[in-house]
């Protein structure tokens, strides 16, 4: 019985080490998700709530994207917003 862990003790200290590194994770990445921009709901594949695409471009657009999702699984969407409100375009 030497050097062997009981039944249900297994992986348990790893366990714990694994939670604490992930609530450590998850409090320094929280101020960053407060300075995110709200973007719009997402309604189509563009959503232009700045009124700045036309319908021509918009219906382009919206096919294009939907030929590339389609080839693969990722997802493109366009997105417009009024203003910044002072954030950086980065």
């Amino acid at each position: 019985m030497r050097g062997r862990c009981p039944a249900g003790q297994r992986g348990a200290p790893r366990n714990a080490s694994l939670g604490f590194l992930f609530a450590l994770l998850s409090l320094l990445f929280l101020p960053f998700t407060a300075l995110a921009a709200d973007l719009p709901a997402l309604t189509g594949r563009v959503v232009d709530n700045a009124g700045i695409i036309d319908a021509a471009t918009k219906a382009a657009l919206t096919r294009k994207l939907a030929d590339f999702e389609t080839k693969g699984s990722d997802q493109i969407v366009v997105a417009t917003i009024p203003s910044l409100e002072g954030e950086e375009i980065e």
